[in-house]
């Protein structure tokens, strides 16, 4: 028994450290669902109202927002070599242990789930919702074994003591530690404008899309939407521009 789940575990980290190039695709899976979602969306608005329709819409970009408010706080108090900020592969100079990761060991990845919770929530298919979260589990549960995997052999005891009390995905909030290093403005402008002017996108899209299979046309909020959605933009190309051409947003990392 010992030794099938040990080639068990051998076979998700396997898969955990090829799925880590591919993590940020995930979402592309989703789509075919989601158009066909569309179609069954009745629309709560048309159910219950506007005031229901505004309150769900509201608490859904809450929920998105709070995942990259989450991605801010990771990203803003990161260090130059610190664990959590790879991109193809598995690498990492110092071990995080502050701020976001001294209440929770993968505060990126609960930032990711939350905004794509929120948003595929705003199709208003609960099937789909349900779909999306246990897409995501088995997805990032094999990158989690793999990293974990990779950080436990790479820090040895020091990781081993801080995993053992600080929970996987579900923050500890009583646990917080003040990082050493102040939050840096210019890191999150840099790192996570690209995320925001996505967030803004995508439910824009989702909007349109949902307006156009229950009503037949784009409403009013759209066009607000639209708008948002292209000034996220602009500030994506400003601050890329501004970080090519000058040493104003240099951070060091």
């Amino acid at each position: 028994m010992g030794y099938g789940v040990g080639v068990l575990v051998n076979d998700m980290e396997r898969n955990g450290h090829w799925l880590f190039r591919y993590r940020n695709h995930l979402p592309l899976l989703l789509v075919p669902l989601m158009a066909i979602a569309l179609r069954q969306s009745e629309g709560i608005e048309r159910r219950f109202g506007g005031v229901a329709e505004g309150v769900w819409e509201a608490l859904c970009i809450a929920i998105t927002l709070a995942g990259f408010g989450i991605r801010c706080l990771v990203v803003g108090y990161s260090f130059p070599g610190a664990s959590g900020r790879n991109s193809r592969a598995q690498q990492a100079v110092s071990l995080n242990t502050r701020g976001m990761y001294s209440i929770v060991r993968h505060p990126l990845y609960l930032g990711n789930f939350l905004m794509m919770v929120g948003a595929i929530s705003l199709i208003e298919v609960w099937w789909l919702t349900l779909v999306a979260v246990l897409a995501f589990l088995l997805y990032y549960e094999r990158i989690i074994v793999a990293e974990e995997a990779f950080l436990a052999n790479r820090f040895g005891s020091r990781y081993q003591e801080w995993a053992s009390v600080t929970p996987a995905f579900i923050p500890a909030i009583t646990r917080w530690q003040t990082p050493r290093v102040p939050f840096s403005v210019k890191r999150v402008l840099v790192r996570e404008s690209p995320t925001f002017a996505q967030i803004v996108v995508v439910i824009t899209l989702i909007d349109f899309a949902c307006d156009l299979a229950i009503w037949g046309r784009i409403e009013h909020g759209g066009v607000l939407l639209a708008i948002a959605a292209g000034l996220s933009l602009l500030l994506y190309v400003v601050v890329r521009a501004i970080r090519k051409n000058t040493r104003w947003l240099s951070t060091g990392a």
